[in-house]
C-alpha cells in the first residue's frame, strides 16, 4: 500500500492546478482514501480497496485514452480516476455483525457499513465536493458525473446519453470503472469473530 499510496500522490502533485495541494492535503492527513474499502461487500471490501480501486480506474484510462485517441491529458486522467469515488471517503465505518453459519450456529464477523452524513447522491457528490477543492473542467465533471453509466435512475438516463454524445471520454470513464471492480479486484469474505466480541461490540453502542 506504500508504494501505491506513492505513486497515486506523485501523480496528483504533477497536476498545476489552484487548489491541488489543499486537495493531497486533505486526502493525505484528514480523509480514509488510502484506507478506506471500496465497497461495503463488492469490489474492494477491504482495507486500501479505494485507493486500489481507482488506480485500475487510472490505468484503464490511460489504455483507453491511447487506443480511442480521446485526447485526454494527465491532469484528467488522475483527477477523474483518483477521484470519481470521493464520495466515498469518510463514508464507511467498521462494524461487528452476526450470522448463522453454515452448522447453523451464530457467529460474529467484521464489516463495513454504509455512513452517509452527505446524502447528495454518487457522481454527483464527488463532483460537489471536488469542486471544493480544485476547479473542474466540463469533461471531467461529466466523467465524474456519469462513471456509473445506466446504473443510474430511469429518469437521469436521458442526461446520461446526452454526456456520452459530448464526451467519448464519458463512455470511457464508465467502462473502466466497470472493468476495476468486476475484472481486476475480488471481493473477500469478512473475518470471522467470536459471539463474545460481537456481544463486546453490540454493549459498547449502548
Amino acid at each position: 500500500m506504500n508504494e501505491l499510496k506513492e505513486t497515486i500522490l506523485n501523480n496528483l502533485k504533477s497536476i498545476e492546478r489552484e487548489g491541488m495541494d489543499k486537495l493531497i492535503h486533505y486526502l493525505e492527513e484528514q480523509s480514509d482514501y488510502f484506507t478506506a474499502p471500496a465497497s461495503s461487500k463488492y469490489h474492494g471490501n477491504y482495507t486500501g480497496g479505494l485507493a486500489e480501486h481507482s488506480h485500475n480506474v487510472v490505468m484503464l484510462l490511460i489504455e483507453k485514452n491511447e487506443r480511442y485517441n480521446l485526447g485526454l491529458s494527465n491532469d484528467s486522467i488522475y483527477i477523474a480516476g483518483y477521484l470519481h469515488d470521493m464520495c466515498k471517503i469518510n463514508l464507511y465505518t467498521t462494524a461487528i455483525r452476526c450470522r448463522k453459519n453454515k452448522a447453523d450456529k451464530w457467529e460474529g464477523y467484521r464489516t463495513y457499513e454504509f455512513n452517509d452524513q452527505l446524502p447528495l447522491g454518487h457522481g454527483e457528490k464527488s463532483v460537489i465536493r471536488l469542486q471544493q477543492f480544485i476547479k473542474l473542467t466540463v469533461e471531467e465533471i461529466m466523467m465524474i458525473r456519469w462513471h456509473m453509466g445506466p446504473y443510474v435512475p430511469v429518469e437521469d438516463r436521458h442526461a446520461l446519453h446526452k454526456a456520452m454524445e459530448m464526451f467519448k471520454s464519458v463512455t470511457a470513464m464508465y467502462t473502466a470503472d466497470l472493468e476495476a471492480s468486476q475484472m481486476l479486484e475480488e471481493t473477500v469474505e469478512p473475518e470471522v469473530c467470536s459471539m463474545d466480541e460481537y456481544n463486546q461490540y453490540k454493549n459498547s453502542l449502548k
